[in-house]
């Protein structure tokens, strides 16, 4: 840990980015909340409630655990990168707490968020897409602001009026009002098409924003890294020139 206070020298050879490692998290995640909430909607109408249920747990579950795997290869391939931890938090994730809290972690992440997607349906059916749209905004927008956060550890207000989030959650509610919409007047599958579409990009877009606030305590600390180095340096020539000028004045004087 000595050489990497010293300066930012990586730890070890980085990995290079592969599809399995960097892509493949994604289209799972994608994947699965679509699948989830899309199979979640078919089976509520048809009142088979525990179907849907089911459905829509795993893929949210599904999606979670993709993309917390992701997150901790990407934090694993900054540390190799930069030679340390940052401030020996950033980039945590579930499956470096307990098992007890990675579980509590996991359920309430997708509690929040079934819980929106099913208050948007009902508001939908109820008051109209208007009032719908609305929900799932506000809704999503806590959420993704919620989930940056803790990805990054930092407050979530951080995330809420920041144009990265707000990306994130209108390219998530456009997709999901004309799915629901669409599939209210009878053409569910273009609904789930858009949605589909809607869901990837956003996904692409969210990665990202995960990426760079990831990386951002790395670049930090070696910021710092670099700076004391530097300090230590003057420091030093500062010492060299001291002992040169006694050692001048003491030839002088005999």
């Amino acid at each position: 840990m000595a050489e990497a206070e010293s300066g930012p020298k990586p730890a070890g050879k980085v990995p290079k980015d592969t599809f399995a490692k960097d892509r493949l998290p994604f289209i799972i995640a994608t994947s699965g909340e679509f699948i989830g909430l899309y199979f979640w909607l078919y089976y509520w109408d048809m009142g088979m409630w525990v179907a849907a249920t089911i459905v829509l747990w795993a893929g949210f579950l599904t999606e979670r655990i993709a993309v917390l795997g992701w997150v901790k290869y990407f934090h694993e391939k900054m540390q190799a990168k930069y030679g340390f931890k940052a401030d020996g938090t950033a980039g945590n994730d579930i499956k470096e707490a307990s098992k007890l809290g990675a579980i509590a972690h996991l359920l309430f992440i997708c509690l929040t968020e079934i819980t929106i997607w099913v208050a948007f349906v009902l508001v939908y059916d109820r008051y109209g897409w208007v009032a719908a749209f609305a929900v799932l905004v506000i809704g999503e927008q806590l959420e993704h602001s919620m989930e940056l956060g803790l990805i990054a550890r930092r407050p979530m207000r951080e995330y809420i009026l920041s144009v990265n989030a707000l990306t994130i959650t209108l390219l998530e509610a456009v997709g999901g009002i004309a799915w629901l919409w669409l599939w209210r007047h009878g053409q569910p599958q273009l609904g789930g098409a858009i949605f589909l579409v809607g869901l990837t990009i956003e996904h692409v877009v969210e990665g990202q924003s995960i990426k760079t606030n990831l990386e951002e305590p790395f670049k930090e600390r070696q910021a710092e890294n670099e700076a004391a180095e530097r300090d230590k340096d003057e420091r030093n020539g500062e010492a060299d020139g001291a002992d040169a000028s006694q050692t001048d004045t003491g030839s002088a004087g005999e």
